[in-house]
Parts: C-alpha cells; structure tokens; sequence
C-alpha cells in the first residue's frame, strides 16, 4: 500500500481524516530516507580519487544500510496493519469475553513494530556518523541530513510506544 505510492497520493492519504497512515509510517518513511542518503553518499564516494583506503568500510556501510532499508519498507507497511487491528479490536462488541485479550494483543504487537522501527533507526544514526566521516566531503550534508531524519525516525517512534504503552496499562 503505502510503498507503491506516488508522494502526492500519500501526502493526500496521510492528511485524510482515516487514521492510518499516520506516524509510525511517517517514522519508518523517514528512517528509509535516513538510509537513502547514506547510500547516496557511499555511491558519491566510491571510486573517488582521495578515498580508495576507504572504499572497506563504505561497502560494509552500504550492505548494512540496504538491509536495514528493506526491512524499513516492511515495518511502513506493518505498522498501518498492526494500528488496523488495535482499531478493529477496540471496535468489536463489549460483552464478548475474548476482547480484552484481542486488544492487548494487537496493542502489543503495535508496539514491537515502532520498536524495531526505532532499534533501526538508531543503527542508522550510527551509520550516518560514520559514512560522514569517511565520505566525500561535498556530501558531508546529505550525511548529517541522514543522521537527523534518523534521530527524528527513534524519537517518533517512541511517541507510538508510549501511546501503545499506555493504552495497554488502563486494559
């Protein structure tokens, strides 16, 4: 669904009044685009007069980046699904016996996805560190860039845990 969005489609469906998408896509989104421009400056870098030493470790940076951005595109699409079920939960009849229990485990799982969303973005604010550090120069600021969309990714996500969390302890 959301990764096979034009941005003005989802731009148009994120400030529609359905609940999702909401922040915790916009969080693994931006940690997808933290991972991107860490890319984008291994691929300014490699092959590059002046960082052939470097080339090792920007390639590792690279791998570990990409497999972190795949799982990032699962993650969007899984935490629209996990707050569906939270929503179809609480929406089901009161007097059923299992619905408390249907709800703190969908409330649960919406927690293990912006947690994992936020364990990777702090992976990927490490990456940001060092590929600005051992990157083209001229890219310094798509690196540093990736370092903040990062650090927003983990802090938005933990706004959803906390939410989650919270709703859980009233169950």
């Amino acid at each position: 669904m959301v990764n096979k969005q034009t941005i003005e489609e989802f731009q148009r469906e994120l400030s529609s009044k359905n609940p999702t998408p909401g922040g915790g896509v916009v969080a693994a989104l931006a940690a997808s685009f933290a991972a991107s421009l860490i890319e984008m400056v291994v691929n300014l870098t490699i092959g590059k007069k002046g960082y052939e030493d470097k080339e090792k470790i920007l390639l590792k940076i690279a791998k570990d980046t990409g497999e972190i951005k795949k799982r990032l595109a699962v993650l969007a699409e899984e935490d629209a699904k996990a707050y569906q079920k939270v929503m179809e939960a609480y929406k089901m009849d009161k007097e059923n016996p299992n619905r408390a229990q249907i709800i703190k485990k969908s409330l649960k799982y919406a927690i293990e996805v912006p947690m994992e969303v936020r364990k990777l973005s702090h992976e990927l604010e490490e990456l940001g560190y060092r590929v600005s550090r051992v990157g083209n120069k001229n890219a310094v600021s798509d690196g540093r860039t990736a370092i903040h969309l990062a650090r927003a990714a983990a802090k938005s996500a933990l706004e959803n845990i906390k939410i989650n969390k919270s709703a859980l302890a009233k169950l």
